[in-house]
């Protein structure tokens, strides 16, 4: 076993580590510093030589601005990492140096993953087996905690219950979608990407019943096929909320099903299926992704058709930010007895109260990792100084899986290894 210690580094002149520093809402004014501080341990936190971190469509809405409120500039960005333990604060007893962990970083914090070291409140930091990979890990942790907040903690989903998964990018509708074929006897009803490729599911398990492309087929009937009419009992909406509703929206869709009662069937088919779109282009929810083309507009699944497809005491799961509710979309709502919750996965580390449950998710998106029911998709694994085109790109290049950048090269002399027998 080979190992590093903290004063070992310091007696080997390593006193800066390399350091990504956004310093404005830019992709341009992303700076890396070579010669960046160590940071100081303090008592209940630890000391990690990031090994991989992560980057998420997080990353690019603090880039954006959408987060303004909780995050100051200049920060270093970078939410979910591994590395090793290198110094213990005096209160920690939960790891010691040399541990490999996993650590997800609060949002409104000044450090982040794109950093050569950081420093971490113990409590916010697992032990990572040793037979996965530090990038593996670090591209599993935002998206886990995701899947397992939707299905076990808003979606309370059970056995043989149905499941519809809408939007969301490749990335985290695989690890969904693995973490629903956990749950004995649960369907899941997948909706296509915004480009409605529905390869990308071919092989995802048994469990995946359907996949949808909403182009082709009309969402509500095909739902209610398979349920036998009575609904679904989740809904996971992870669709991008794009621009308010025009108010004659509505009434659009009421005359388009009028003028379907005496129409041929075909044709009827047809007029539904537009009718779901409810002039698609003006509602306030799409499957567009970032970086896409407006070609996928006609893919977008409106709050009343979201609403209609679910079963009674349903639940409706949603990322947006900037939802709002008409009076007849809250009465339907109402008259299925029917839940809206709301996704954001940093609420966890937002208050000690629920620590042990968020450790508790953390250690099982390892165990899962360790067991191979866990799989995460990473698409591109890049160095630091890659990091100003990477962040021009990113919408792009995330889209088949995520970015994982190394950041474990250490500046200064060679660190004196220390063998123990």
């Amino acid at each position: 076993r080979v190992t590093f210690s903290w004063l070992q580094m310091k007696s080997a002149g390593v006193s800066s580590g390399r350091t990504v520093v956004l310093e404005s809402y830019e992709a341009e004014n992303v700076r890396i510093l070579k010669e960046a501080k160590v940071p100081s341990c303090g008592p209940h936190e630890i000391l990690i030589r990031v090994r991989a971190c992560a980057l998420d469509d997080l990353d690019m809405e603090v880039r954006k601005g959408d987060y303004k409120s909780f995050v100051s500039l200049p920060l270093v960005p970078g939410y979910q990492l591994t590395g090793i333990v290198e110094e213990l604060g005096s209160g920690v007893k939960r790891f010691s140096e040399g541990d490999e962990v996993a650590a997800i970083l609060p949002l409104d914090g000044r450090q982040g993953g794109l950093s050569t070291f950081v420093t971490v409140n113990h409590i916010n930091a697992v032990k990572k087996p040793k037979g996965i990979s530090f990038e593996s890990a670090a591209a599993s942790l935002l998206d886990g905690l995701r899947a397992y907040h939707l299905l076990h903690y808003l979606a309370h989903v059970k056995q043989s219950q149905f499941v519809c998964l809408i939007g969301g990018n490749t990335a985290l509708n695989r690890i969904i979608i693995q973490r629903v074929g956990t749950i004995k006897g649960t369907k899941l009803i997948v909706v296509a990407n915004a480009e409605g490729d529905t390869s990308l599911y071919a092989d995802c398990g048994s469990h995946v019943v359907r996949v949808i492309d909403p182009r082709c087929e009309s969402l509500m009937s095909a739902l209610m096929e398979e349920t036998g009419g009575l609904g679904v009992d989740a809904i996971l909406d992870l669709q991008y909320h794009t621009s308010t509703e025009d108010a004659n929206d509505i009434e659009s869709d009421h005359k388009l099903k009028e003028n379907a009662d005496n129409k041929p069937a075909k044709l009827k088919h047809m007029i539904e299926i537009n009718s779901e779109r409810i002039s698609d282009r003006k509602r306030s929810y799409s499957m567009q992704q970032p970086g896409q083309s407006k070609r996928s507009e006609n893919s977008f699944i409106s709050k009343g058709i979201i609403i209609r497809c679910l079963a009674v005491h349903g639940k409706w799961c949603t990322n947006s930010r900037h939802l709002e509710l008409r009076s007849h979309e809250s009465l339907q709502l109402r008259m299925r007895a029917a839940s809206l919750c709301f996704l954001f996965e940093h609420a966890w580390l937002l208050s000690p109260r629920y620590q042990g449950r968020y450790l508790h998710i953390l250690e099982d998106i390892m165990s899962s990792l360790q067991q191979g029911t866990l799989k995460p998709m990473i698409s591109k694994v890049a160095k630091v100084d890659e990091m100003r085109g990477i962040f021009r790109q990113f919408k792009a290049a995330s889209r088949t899986g995520k970015i994982v950048i190394v950041t474990d090269e250490i500046k200064g002399k060679p660190l004196k290894k220390q063998t123990n027998l």
